[in-house]
């Protein structure tokens, strides 16, 4: 098991891009609602602490990035390298 940032949940996009690389992380979930999306990590070293590792963003490092959009999120995800995703609306 690998942790995010200072032993935490959160994972930059950067690490997040290695990880995938690796095959660290294989798939994706987008998770939430209307304008407040968030993305969770799955895969053989995509969970820490019993919690799935979340995208968060460099300038808020420990909180999860949202998205305003799905096609934000799903962009994002693209950009990472993943192409395996589900999406949950609450």
């Amino acid at each position: 098991m690998i942790s995010g940032i200072n032993g935490s949940n959160w994972i930059l996009e950067s690490m997040a891009k290695v990880r995938v690389e690796s095959k660290m992380i294989d798939k994706a979930k987008i998770v939430g609602s209307k304008a407040k999306y968030v993305v969770e990590f799955f895969g053989p070293c995509a969970e820490y602490n019993g919690e799935p590792i979340v995208l968060c963003s460099a300038r808020n490092p420990y909180e999860p990035r949202e998205f305003k959009s799905l096609d934000g999120a799903v962009s994002q995800l693209s950009r990472i390298g993943l192409d395996k995703l589900s999406i949950t609306i609450s």
